[in-house]
């Protein structure tokens, strides 16, 4: 995880590993979009605008989502617009990309007689590819983060100032920092065997103050383990008070999580997988919107069998998660699209079949 992946030079301004991805998205479904345009004689500046109003209106749908979601998570106004941090449904992304998709055709695509079946194949390999960028948006961020892994199954281990470490604490699977204290004070009851402060401090110490290399000022043993931890800084130092009242520095130390199912990569495998597909098959298609079709039936299973190994979303109803039971729909909806492209095949070849002209001359 790597939530802040640098500053830019000569300020204090950070560049988020999120943020960024989603950069790299947007650039990487543009020339997917332009390109694929133009194989059906689309120009290229139709295709870059209608990248532009998906993505937009996607992240606005995206974020709506998350927002009404998860209300009691926001503190002030500001932080409803920090997209950048995070806190993307992309369920939600569906009807406000429908929206600006809309408003697109109605501003500037109906001009160019644009075929909506065929825009869907275009648009289809480029939600793969955002998917996969975005989820590798979302390892760095430590958000959509599955459950405790089982031994021999593969694993991620996040930073302490990662979501996932909030969680795995409240739920009692790890101590905040490596250690325990009492609830009323600051006082070491036990040092987990495996941590790095194993070696450096113990039962009865107490703890005075928590310092954090990127601030100037040191937090509380309480405030310090709490989600005011300076967003992307791993390692802490600690103040710590023997019993014999004897001060010292300890660390610095980065904890991290026990390992945690990494669902943000299976995702991106899958997504890049599904992409290779959908590109390899485009040449090939006889129906326009299949590759839609394909897309909506690939995730929506994969979606509804990742969402078993995460531990961030809750049930909402019918004994399944609020993506679970989207992913159902948008199976339902594949399954009537599938019927309504297979019946306009049907209508397209009876359409478009050449009149037999004889080559027999009298």
């Amino acid at each position: 995880m790597q939530q802040v992946l640098f500053q830019i030079p000569f300020t204090s301004i950070p560049i988020y590993g999120y943020g960024f991805m989603l950069f790299c998205a947007f650039l990487g479904c543009t020339l997917l979009a332009v390109r694929l345009g133009a194989r059906v004689g689309y120009p290229k500046a139709p295709m870059q605008d209608l990248v532009v109003w998906l993505m937009v209106s996607g992240i606005v749908g995206a974020r709506l989502t998350y927002i009404i979601r998860y209300w009691e998570r926001f503190d002030h106004l500001g932080q409803l617009f920090a997209v950048w941090d995070g806190g993307l449904i992309f369920y939600g992304s569906i009807p406000g990309a429908l929206v600006g998709y809309t408003i697109a055709y109605n501003l500037q695509l109906r001009h160019y007689n644009v075929s909506h079946w065929k825009i869907a194949d275009i648009v289809a390999p480029g939600l793969a590819l955002g998917l996969c960028l975005g989820r590798v948006g979302c390892l760095l961020n430590g958000c959509c983060f599955g459950n405790v892994a089982c031994g021999s199954c593969p694993a991620v281990e996040f930073p302490f100032s990662s979501p996932p470490r909030q969680v795995m604490v409240e739920r009692g699977h790890i101590t905040p920092a490596g250690f325990l204290t009492g609830r009323d004070d600051a006082t070491v009851l036990a040092v987990e065997p495996m941590s790095p402060l194993a070696a450096m401090m113990g039962p009865g110490d107490k703890v005075k103050k928590v310092v954090a290399p990127s601030e100037k000022e040191p937090f509380d043993a309480v405030t310090a383990f709490g989600p005011k931890w300076p967003r992307g800084e791993r390692r802490m130092e600690l103040e710590v008070e023997a019993p014999n009242g004897i001060a010292r520095r300890v660390g610095p130390v980065a904890p991290s999580t026990i390992g945690l199912h990494p669902t943000q990569i299976y995702e991106s495998i899958s997504m890049a997988l599904l992409l290779f597909f959908l590109l390899s098959y485009y040449p090939y298609k006889t129906r326009d919107a299949s590759l839609m079709v394909i897309f909506m039936f690939a995730y929506g299973i994969h979606r509804f069998l990742n969402e078993m190994l995460r531990t961030d979303t809750e049930v909402v109803a019918f004994g399944l998660t609020l993506s679970q039971n989207i992913s159902v729909a948008v199976l339902i909806a594949a399954t009537v699209l599938a019927v309504i492209v297979w019946r306009k095949k049907q209508e397209t070849i009876a359409a478009v079949t050449p009149p037999v002209v004889s080559t027999i001359s009298n």
